[in-house]
């Protein structure tokens, strides 16, 4: 299991995170600061636990654990908005290492925001984009993050799912770094696809981009 999940990674999870739209949460339980567990009941499928490790990664399990008799503070306020609500979007936002859930609530609606960058953070905001609490207040390269104040996502990256050749190239053209590098980095692809890309095509990566054909 990876300690970190890229944008790949997210970008790949939500998509087959999908058949849990609908699904109602039905609890949620924090058996630590670092880890965070909700438990969805699919339409017709048996109940899953999507659990969050703060800042590295989330993953599906249905494994019977051992959950704190007491719920933290957090665990709580999830349980206050978000007990039987309905998952009506999963989605990634932007090419970031961030998902969006998005619950149709007795409250209204409801969004928990999961950061999985730097020390990874988990937002609950109401139906104006306000948030009512982070896990974690922060302030990070101008956005911060605590109560009662709207949420702003992180600064748009590069999707290289839509990047256009002419797009592709202008980036090539303009990198003083070498290929590798430019592809984990400017293209967005991390280092482990940056240098997957460069095995298949049979280009030294190494190389400066702007020295590629």
């Amino acid at each position: 299991m990876r300690e970190q999940m890229s944008s790949f990674d997210i970008h790949r999870m939500v998509d087959e995170l999908q058949f849990l739209v609908n699904a109602r949460c039905k609890k949620s339980y924090q058996p630590h600061h670092e880890q965070l567990v909700l438990r969805l009941k699919p339409k017709q499928l048996p109940q899953k636990d999507l659990v969050i490790i703060r800042g590295q990664r989330l993953y599906l399990s249905s494994r019977d654990r051992p959950m704190p008799n007491h719920p933290a503070p957090f665990a709580m306020l999830l349980r206050k908005h978000l007990t039987n609500a309905r998952i009506e979007e999963i989605s990634q936002i932007g090419f970031d290492r961030v998902i969006r859930f998005v619950f149709d609530a007795k409250m209204g609606r409801r969004e928990l925001i999961i950061e999985c960058f730097r020390n990874g953070n988990l937002i609950l905001l109401d139906e104006n984009g306000i948030i009512i609490k982070p896990l974690t207040h922060s302030t990070l390269g101008g956005r911060i993050i605590k109560k009662g104040v709207a949420y702003e996502s992180p600064p748009g990256s590069v999707n290289p799912t839509k990047l256009t050749k002419e797009d592709f190239y202008e980036i090539l053209s303009k990198s003083e770094i070498e290929l590798v590098k430019t592809l984990a980095v400017h293209v967005n692809l991390g280092g482990q696809q940056a240098e997957l890309v460069c095995g298949n095509a049979g280009i030294d990566g190494q190389k400066l981009s702007i020295d590629v054909s």
